[in-house]
């Protein structure tokens, strides 16, 4: 849900500490061109924030997005009141909505999830044995749990309860950066070091999240929101470099040696079968840049080769539409990541409001299997999501549901509703539920305000000499869908030269 809709919705109590971190960066703006803008819209509001217009909230925003990221950053690195936690499941793929008794629900699945891998990781590598090989994963981890350790501990020299500063956790995390630690294994080493993770009261978790402006939490129906800007802000922060959506449908394409070598260096158990390794390998927040470079390849793998496997991947199996896949092996990441990331923040119409329903009900009808798909999937907690608003909500889109079917499913689903069932079948599929007059009817506004820029954002391309002779047309088939007789013969006659109707409606009297 984007944060223009968020504030639309909340209340201002609720937008409170969002609008105060807000004007905070506002006022200690120190680029002249922002100050002035920043000055512009708070001005609006006669110098408070809470009385400006949403739009322009939003737009504040986005002028000072860099502060609140920093802002954001420190929290994460700083906090000891686990909002690492909290915000790895924020930013998963359906949570971007939730009840408060939902999250509940999933803080416990994560809490216990993560108590489990930090007793496996201690059983696993036991860092109190000093005998180890000097080049060793183990090695690493065992630098940095003794750092760890002394930071933590040193206090109780001096009779202070044990923690680690400000100033300690910058170098902590500087050394973790060093060794190349993932999030997964700096949590296991910290909590098997200093306390164990332990659940806290839900009211404390909400409360950590909306005063570090992560959250907005409407009491009236007790549900937490967490605007699409502020999670992409926070992936931005844990290098969380894809959707899993997306990460998920790239590890769906790949060759089961591939997974298998993903799931070797991660230390992944090979006892799992392929779905599950899947699944560790998204809870696990690994680096996908990393594994499309070298991690779903054998080592000693030549880059020409792997160059040459992920040209074949984005071609052939993602099928992606780009103009230029890129020649080395780096440029080629970066377009099929930048390609996944500007859809996720893509807010064209692929399908009108009836043309999602309508797909969304036909599926259902091929697979009923595919409602609980969809919510086992992204974690939704209504039991039928079947319905338009509500994934859109989400930010769920007609193409990430498509991809959720095997390609076997997806033919088959192809055949009975008489679509093409070769070539790009999400394509086809999308193509077939999309009316273009649909699309422009539901940008009706854009139309008679020619307003052409706001049409492309849409993905609609028109003539601005086309507008008129359109938004006539439009005008005319909205009346006669109401019921109304739109009578051309006598507009005819009733237009002059000066005087020009859209429609004429003929009630009969």
């Amino acid at each position: 849900m984007r944060l223009l809709k968020v504030l639309e919705i909340t209340n201002s109590m609720e937008k409170n500490v969002f609008l105060r971190i807000l004007e905070g960066f506002s006022a200690n703006e120190v680029d002249s061109l922002a100050a002035r803008e920043i000055e512009g819209i708070i001005s609006q509001g006669d110098g408070r924030l809470k009385n400006v217009d949403h739009e322009n909230i939003v737009m504040l925003f986005k002028l000072i997005r860099e502060q609140y990221k920093s802002h954001l950053e420190e929290k994460l690195n700083f906090s000891d009141q686990q909002l690492d936690v909290f915000v790895d499941i924020l930013v998963k793929d359906g949570n971007a909505i939730m009840s408060r008794e939902w999250f509940a629900e999933l803080y416990e699945r994560e809490v216990g999830r993560l108590q489990q891998q930090i007793k496996s990781f201690a059983e696993q590598f036991p860092l109190d044995e000093n005998e180890f090989e000097s080049d060793s994963r183990q090695r690493d981890y065992a630098i940095y749990r003794n750092c760890l350790k002394t930071a933590y501990e040193n206090d109780l020299e001096h009779n202070r309860t044990a923690k680690v500063s400000w100033d300690e956790r910058t170098i902590l995390n500087t050394l973790a950066t060093c060794l190349a630690l993932s999030k997964h294994e700096i949590r296991c080493i910290n909590h098997n070091t200093t306390e164990p993770l332990k659940a806290v009261e839900l009211d404390t978790a909400i409360g950590i999240l909306k005063d570090a402006g992560i959250i907005f939490f409407r009491r009236k129906t007790n549900t937490l929101y967490i605007p699409d800007e502020i999670v992409w802000v926070l992936r931005e922060i844990l290098g969380v470099q894809l959707a899993n959506k997306y990460l998920r449908r790239i590890l769906g394409t790949l060759r089961p040696s591939e997974i298998n070598f993903i799931a070797s260096r991660h230390n992944i158990s090979r006892s799992l079968d392929r779905s599950e390794k899947e699944q560790e390998i998204l809870n696990q927040g690994l680096s996908v840049s990393d594994l499309l470079m070298s991690g779903m390849f054998k080592s000693g793998t030549l880059r020409a080769t792997r160059a040459t496997r992920l040209q074949e991947l984005m071609e052939k199996e993602l099928e992606l539409d780009v103009p230029r896949f890129g020649r080395s092996l780096e440029q080629k990441v970066e377009t099929l990541m930048g390609y996944f990331n500007d859809l996720e923040k893509d807010e064209t119409a692929m399908l009108t409001a009836h043309g999602y329903d309508k797909m969304l009900a036909e599926l259902h009808a091929y697979n009923e299997e595919i409602n609980n798909r969809i919510r086992d999937t992204f974690e939704l907690q209504a039991h039928d999501v079947m319905n338009n608003e509500i994934l859109t909500d989400y930010s769920i889109k007609p193409r990430d549901v498509l991809y959720l079917l095997s390609t076997s499913e997806l033919r088959e689903f192809c055949r009975a509703q008489n679509i093409k069932a070769s070539g790009n079948l999400v394509e086809n599929t999308i193509k077939n539920y999309r009316n273009i007059q649909d699309l422009y009817m539901e940008n009706l506004e854009l139309v008679g305000g020619r307003d052409l820029n706001g049409l492309h954002e849409k993905g609609l391309t028109v003539k601005e000499s086309e507008l008129g002779v359109l938004y006539e047309d439009l005008i005319k088939k909205g009346l006669i869908k109401l019921g109304l007789f739109v009578d051309e013969k006598l507009r005819k006659k009733l237009n002059t030269f000066c005087l020009q109707m859209d429609a004429v409606i003929n009630n009969g009297d």
